[in-house]
């Protein structure tokens, strides 16, 4: 399967593959950024960024343990189905500024 990424294996990188998110992180820095010449290059920089900060934010209503959580549970499921829907915009906005 690495081969076919063009990345080195778990049985490469370091002792029982503990040094692969280092290997996989410097890839990913390291690539040249690719971007559509027509771009509405803020928006879509900042499109992935929103998606995975909602996400994030989405995880304040789980408990961490019995009793400890960031927020009130009983609007808990609604606050997680309202942060989850917001989460399709920034694909929209992916899309749409790549014109």
């Amino acid at each position: 399967m690495a081969f076919v990424q063009r990345r080195k294996g778990p049985d490469v990188v370091g002792s029982f593959g503990l040094l692969q998110p280092l290997a996989d992180g410097s890839k990913l820095i390291l690539k040249e950024p690719i971007s559509p010449s027509s771009a509405n290059f803020p928006l879509f920089r900042m499109a992935p960024v929103a998606t995975f900060m909602l996400s994030l934010v989405a995880r304040a209503v789980v408990p961490f343990d019995y009793g400890m959580v960031l927020s009130d549970p009983n609007i808990g499921l609604l606050y997680l189905f309202a942060i989850s829907s917001l989460g399709v915009y920034g694909i929209i906005i992916a899309g749409w500024s790549s014109n």
